[in-house]
């Protein structure tokens, strides 16, 4: 079994108390708020400044300040995000973050962004760089309708490949070209109970869901479920993801999806709360075994140890039974219109957003691609808990941690603890966005069959016939 530094489960807020703003985002009034804009790919302002236009589904505080810092680096360049759903300013300067709460953009936002992309892309009229986390990024590269970031980043000798996570940067596009860059990710880890792994002979690298079910079967104790703090179409979300190559198959043109698989599997994540192996209930770390978490930053990743007394293992979640490294997910993937006359131009910005110096931004609120920026983050989060970091405008910025009965801990960083999580990335791997769409028709049939509106049988049928005709459109 694949050993790791011990890690914990989290049930505590996380409260950054600082002068940071990092939610919060000035509007310099060049962002459009609706649909977003269709490109001009041989754009020039008035006083003839090359347009890179790009589409996002909601811009954030790290694209804002990379606008604005790069074109002062680059006057000659006016970048123009049009953003479909306005940013969330009312954060202010406190991010508070609650371990298993659901977020992310409302499903029919991300229809309306994929459609509206979509139809500027078939038309011939899209922006120059496109946000494509939820989109169909296989489909477009089938297509030809993407260009490969790779060919620039060769061809510029200020980017150096070594400075970046390389599986990473590939693994968006399957290891072939860049067609689809992240400019940060977040991991999918479990947290768990590897004495039972090692008991059962279990290698976390290459388990299965089947093997996982059947463990937790098996060391079922009374008062302990297997997993908590998770509804059962949020882990069937989970576990699609990690056998989607195996469920949607590709035989020359034709795509398929495996009705009898889905079911399978369907049917073994209600077992697990059918026969009390699981719950969506919260549930102390002594009551829990495992636990699927998003790790979403430097930060989460440090101070995690520190939120709760009892030590867990970091685990790669079961999957297909083929060692894929750690699947990591990004919220930021951007690619290339192919049809762009400014690809250069375009190059130039997001190899900025690339760079050391934006990677290192408080604004950056994942894990950064570039490593000398992963190290940065890692000693200034070590910083601000020894109360010694700053935030914007030399305002003191400050950490604490408060448990679920509200009683603040004090957080401490070692070496070891920077050391653990940097030794994280390489076995960083597996690509996990799937298609949105596919993962909303999912959640859409799947709600009926755990609440015993429709049967196994039904819901397995309908989502078949849903998915094969929207991938072989």
């Amino acid at each position: 079994m694949r050993k790791r530094a011990k890690v914990w489960k989290s049930t505590a807020w996380l409260v950054l108390c600082a002068a940071l703003a990092a939610c919060s985002s000035g509007n310099d009034g060049k962002e459009t708020n609706g649909s977003p804009a269709p490109g001009n790919n041989s754009a020039k302002t008035e006083d003839g400044k090359t347009v890179v236009s790009m589409s996002v589904l909601t811009s954030d505080r790290f694209l804002m300040e990379a606008e604005q810092k790069f074109e002062q680096l680059h006057p000659d360049i006016d970048v123009q995000i049009n953003e479909l759903v306005p940013a969330d300013t009312s954060g202010g300067g406190k991010i508070v973050m609650m371990q298993g709460a659901e977020t992310g953009p409302k499903p029919e936002d991300v229809d309306k962004y994929a459609s509206s992309v979509n139809a500027a892309l078939m038309s011939g009229n899209a922006s120059d760089i496109i946000s494509a986390e939820y989109l169909p990024i296989d489909k477009y590269i089938e297509k030809g309708l993407l260009g490969d970031w790779d060919e620039w980043a060769s061809k510029d000798g200020s980017f150096n490949k070594t400075d970046y996570y390389e599986k990473v940067m590939s693994g968006v596009s399957g290891g072939e070209g860049w067609y689809g860059v992240p400019t940060s990710f977040s991991l999918d880890v479990m947290l768990g109970d590897d004495s039972l792994l090692e008991q059962n002979s279990l290698n976390d690298a290459t388990w299965t869901w089947d093997q996982f079910v059947d463990l937790l079967a098996k060391t079922k104790t009374d008062g302990k479920y297997g997993m908590s703090m998770i509804k059962p179409e949020t882990l069937l979300k989970y576990v699609i993801e990690s056998v989607y190559a195996q469920l949607v198959k590709k035989d020359g043109n034709n795509v398929s999806f495996d009705e009898q698989a889905f079911r399978a599997y369907m049917e073994k994540v209600k077992k697990l709360y059918d026969e009390g192996l699981a719950t969506p209930e919260m549930m102390g770390p002594e009551n829990t075994a495992f636990r699927l978490l998003s790790m979403d930053s430097p930060m989460n990743a440090l101070l995690m140890p520190q939120m709760e007394g009892k030590s867990k293992a970091m685990l790669t979640p079961p999957a297909s039974g083929t060692d894929e490294g750690l699947p990591f997910k990004s919220s930021q993937v951007l690619a290339l219109n192919e049809k762009s006359d400014v690809k250069e131009a375009a190059w130039t910005f997001v190899s900025y957003l690339l760079s050391e110096e934006m990677q290192s931004s408080r604004a950056m609120m994942n894990f950064p691609v570039n490593k000398a920026a992963l190290a940065n983050g890692l000693a200034s989060t070590k910083e601000m808990i020894e109360g010694g970091g700053n935030g914007e405008g030399g305002k003191k910025a400050s950490i604490r941690l408060r448990g679920k009965d509200g009683e603040e801990m004090t957080p401490t960083i070692s070496e070891e603890d920077m050391a653990r999580v940097t030794a994280l990335m390489p076995e960083v791997g597996k690509y996990a966005n799937i298609d949105s769409k596919v993962l909303s028709m999912i959640s859409e049939e799947s709600a009926a069959y755990f609440t015993g509106g429709k049967s196994a049988d039904a819901v397995a049928k309908s989502l078949s016939n849903r998915i094969n005709t929207y991938l072989n459109e």
